[in-house]
């Protein structure tokens, strides 16, 4: 694979049971292969595996299920699932660092509409309680990390 998460990738999309789609600030790529796949590459890319950094996310936020996790600490690049990645390999990541607003679809039930710091917005799936839950939660585990980093310098 040669496609890592970084700071202007703002989400890692399904697109098929094999497929995904990534949104950057300024660019769209099609991979041919799943969203879980292009998580897992990413942290080991940046020295650490997924299970890790999935290991430390449920530490620090004390998530059960559906945990957010730092790609890369420095950057505080974090990313959170919207489905369990248990039950789809193949689910959707958001950047929580790229996101601007959301709030609830006015016209679809059970969705929350997502808008970037580049103007873009999303439909995403999800009902707005559901979609803040995740958000809170990559929330938690970005303050942990700033103040770990804050600490050690």
């Amino acid at each position: 694979m040669n496609y890592e998460v970084n700071s202007s990738t703002l989400a890692v999309l399904p697109v098929g049971s094999k497929r995904c789609k990534i949104l950057e600030d300024k660019r769209t790529y099609n991979l041919n292969t799943d969203s879980m796949r292009v998580i897992e590459h990413s942290c080991e890319y940046f020295g650490v595996s997924y299970r890790s950094r999935l290991e430390g996310s449920k530490r620090f936020v004390k998530a059960k299920y559906k945990a957010p996790i730092v790609i890369e600490e420095t950057s505080r690049i974090v990313f959170f699932p919207i489905s369990s990645v248990r039950e789809k390999r193949n689910t959707m990541w958001l950047s929580y660092n790229n996101i601007m607003e959301y709030y609830p679809s006015l016209t679809k039930k059970s969705t929350t509409v997502v808008r970037f710091f580049n103007g873009f917005k999303m439909e995403i799936p999800v009902s707005f309680y559901s979609f803040n839950n995740q958000y809170l939660k990559a929330a938690r585990l970005c303050a942990v990390v700033s103040d770990r980093i804050i600490r050690n310098n």
